[in-house]
């Protein structure tokens, strides 16, 4: 039931700034960009823009959401929260990977305009963004600013989503393989009829999302401590 209370208003906070109409605007860019682009082309580019936006979204929007929370003050409650750290943490997460799955599906649904596993997709996608999301809360509670969280999450961007991109134009390497955007692009490339599908990619996608939220879960109570006091 907190889970459920905590989900609900991250929503609304979510909808109050502008989130769900961001989303929207992007995607409909996107699939405007699809309608344009070479049939034999459209898969491959449908798989990277979904990867690098839809599924990664939520690692840009944490950063401003954990920061607007700051700055309102909300952090200072954390002493008297009911949440554990890992229900705040999932709340957030699957709040926004609700928004990148819808997005994602739609720019397939729309964009592409060819069959689809879209339950695959929608699966892929949503653990995607919950891997993508829980990190980008970890590396957003060291920031100190809006523009120091868009430096300090670079490096994540980078290793996400340059490996699938190498990978699309042929230059891998076999440790690319083990990686959660590599993982990712491959599972969503098989939902949309690109490649063979192997049940390992599931298994690394998974691993990647118990790092990241076992990380996050350890680091989130100290970030909140720091702002709002300890617990009693």
């Amino acid at each position: 039931m907190k889970f459920y209370f905590a989900f609900a208003n991250d929503v609304r906070y979510q909808v109050k700034y502008g989130f769900y109409f961001l989303y929207a605007f992007i995607t409909t860019i996107y699939i405007a960009i699809l309608f344009v682009v070479p049939g034999e082309y459209k898969k491959t580019v449908a798989s990277i823009i979904i990867l690098t936006d839809p599924a990664m979204l939520g690692t840009f929007f944490i950063g401003g959401i954990w920061l607007l929370e700051k700055g309102e003050g909300l952090h200072d409650y954390w002493s008297i929260s009911p949440l554990r750290p890992v229900e705040y943490i999932l709340s957030k997460a699957v709040s926004l990977s609700v928004i990148s799955t819808l997005a994602g599906c739609l720019i397939v649904l729309i964009g592409v305009r060819e069959q689809a596993d879209f339950f695959t997709l929608g699966i892929s996608i949503f653990v995607g963004s919950m891997v993508f999301t829980s990190f980008g809360l970890f590396i957003a509670s060291y920031a100190r600013s809006v523009n120091h969280y868009m430096i300090l999450v670079t490096p994540l961007e980078l290793f996400v989503a340059l490996p699938p991109i190498l990978a699309a134009f042929g230059l891998s390497l076999p440790f690319f393989e083990v990686l959660p955007g590599v993982a990712l692009w491959r599972i969503i490339g098989h939902s949309i009829g690109m490649n063979g599908k192997t049940i390992w990619l599931y298994i690394i996608l998974i691993l990647w999302l118990g790092v990241a939220i076992l990380l996050t879960t350890k680091r989130i109570p100290v970030a909140m401590q720091t702002e709002g006091g300890e617990r009693s």
